[in-house]
């Protein structure tokens, strides 16, 4: 599936292929999309769809920043490659 990610004027925020949602906050949303996490920080955002069956999240509110994070790898798994 592919991955979309719209931001229209830093107050509508359209993600498509969201597989999971962490949580939900006015200042912070955070999500998977295809094993990698995303923190979205901003003020007064509210989910205003979430559709599990389509992957698709639309949050409204302005958005400050958008950080991804890659999942950890184990610490004996870096070892022993």
């Amino acid at each position: 599936m592919q991955n979309i990610i719209t931001l229209n004027n830093r107050e509508n925020l359209n993600i498509l292929g969201v597989t999971k949602v962490y949580g939900v906050s006015q200042t912070e949303v955070l999500v998977e999309i295809e094993g990698e996490k995303l923190s979205i920080s901003g003020e007064n955002m509210e989910v205003q769809t979430l559709d599990v069956e389509n992957k698709t999240l639309i949050i409204t509110g302005k958005v400050n920043s958008m950080k991804f994070s890659a999942p950890k790898v184990p610490l004996l798994k870096r070892i022993f490659k």
